[in-house]
């Protein structure tokens, strides 16, 4: 009997001792998931109880910035964020990621900078060159966004995002024909975005083809309503000039 509470016992010391060498890693890879599958205030919470073992972790600070960043709490993405790069200053998606929060707060010029040393690190980080070229679309610089848009589509074809937000460019920069392009190749993927419809009407409408403008506006007010005040002028106009009313 005393024998095998001897061995019962030492096989419960054991259990315990690998238990909690093993909990702070369970943390990390189930606060990753949690992330990863939109549960973002659960992923915080477990990657909290992580850091507390290992506040360093620039894996870990990252991936609840990214937890935060979701959640709009941008002060607290950005603490992590400078913590994690401060461990690894070629940390790609951390770069990426704070040029993305820097973004959120309107500040171009700071996000553009992230968004670079974060393709320094990774030439091939197509998102990256992505996200740039959203900057400087939103600063107006849109052949800039071009030449970064057609980087990201060139490593990667399969980023829908890149043809819609090159589309939108091209059309500031008033090249309905490519523009239109990239337009319908994205809305033939992507059938839903109210934004895409938008912008494929103001280019039609640019190129005279008022009926196809027309439904294309009016398609993109249906899925927003919110934008009715800011184009069923254009619209109204559009149908006259098609002769539908």
């Amino acid at each position: 009997m005393i024998k095998f509470l001897l061995i019962f016992t030492a096989g419960l010391l054991l259990f315990n001792e690998a238990n909690s060498q093993t909990e702070p890693e369970a943390q990390l890879q189930q606060g990753t998931a949690y992330v990863n599958g939109g549960n973002f205030q659960e992923g915080i919470n477990l990657l909290t109880q992580f850091l507390e073992s290992d506040p360093g972790n620039a894996s870990a600070r990252y991936y609840r910035a990214l937890g935060y960043y979701n959640l709009k709490d941008y002060n607290n993405a950005m603490s992590d964020l400078n913590s994690s790069l401060a461990a690894s200053p070629q940390f790609t998606e951390a770069l990426d990621l704070r040029g993305l929060v820097y973004m959120a707060q309107k500040m171009f010029t700071e996000a553009i900078n992230d968004f670079t040393n974060a393709i320094n690190s990774n030439p091939e980080f197509a998102v990256s060159y992505l996200n740039r070229g959203i900057a400087e679309k939103l600063k107006k610089q849109y052949a800039q966004a071009v030449e970064d848009l057609d980087k990201a589509i060139n490593i990667n074809p399969a980023l829908l995002e890149a043809y819609y937000q090159r589309g939108v460019a091209k059309m500031m920069i008033g090249t309905m024909g490519p523009a239109l392009e990239d337009l319908n190749f994205y809305i033939e993927n992507v059938t839903d975005r109210a934004g895409a419809y938008i912008a494929r009407g103001l280019a039609y409408y640019q190129e005279g083809k008022y009926a196809e403008a027309a439904a294309d506006l009016e398609q993109g007010v249906q899925f927003n309503p919110g934008l009715a005040k800011d184009f069923n002028n254009i619209i109204e106009y559009s149908k006259i000039n098609a002769g539908q009313k």
